[in-house]
């Protein structure tokens, strides 16, 4: 055996080899990563206030989240449950439930449409936005625009908005700009 192939077995695989090896490695550990979902139950209740905008007071009611929240690294989280509010019956759990789907937003907070009816019919209720430890939450009511002449309806953003945790309109406010949602003006984004 001359000194080369001597050398070349005595330090093993070559760094190229090396090099691939580890890169395929990492590939498959993210690739396993993208597909494992963590699965947590949610039941939160917390004050809120629904604010119109313009109004110098807001009405206090409750906001209940509760269900199944799936996160998934590099998808978007979605819930499955009810979200109910204390002066809205029909989204009780009896009445209907809630679908989302949350895409992470630039200013820090998810986002998602609120949908509400039995499957596979679904209503839509208004856009959510959460922190990402789901404590905070300002929901935007639609309001519903019939149609000309088809009879068919659409639904706009409201002037409206759930805040919680608040108590008061100040706490509400505070909240919202702290988050960027509400206009220099006092007024909602």
């Amino acid at each position: 055996m001359n000194t080369e192939q001597t050398t070349a077995k005595r330090h093993g695989p070559s760094r190229v080899t090396t090099v691939i090896c580890l890169a395929l490695i990492l590939c498959a550990a993210l690739v396993i990563a993208r597909m494992v979902k963590f699965r947590s139950q949610v039941d939160v209740t917390l004050p809120a206030v629904l604010w119109e905008d313009g109004e110098t007071t807001a009405v206090n009611t409750t906001l209940h989240f509760h269900g199944e929240l799936v996160k998934q690294w590099g998808q978007d989280d979605s819930f499955s449950g009810y979200l109910e509010l204390e002066d809205q019956p029909f989204t009780s759990e009896e009445a209907s439930k809630a679908w989302l789907t949350m895409a992470r937003e630039d200013g820090g907070l998810n986002r998602g449409l609120l949908e509400y009816g039995k499957f596979p019919a679904h209503t839509p209720f208004g856009e959510l936005y959460t922190d990402r430890e789901y404590t905070q939450f300002f929901l935007f009511p639609f309001e519903r625009v019939p149609g000309e002449d088809d009879g068919t309806s659409t639904y706009v953003a409201g002037s409206s908005v759930y805040v919680a945790p608040a108590e008061s309109l100040d706490e509400a406010k505070a909240l919202l700009e702290s988050h960027g949602l509400l206009m220099p003006d006092g007024s909602l984004r």
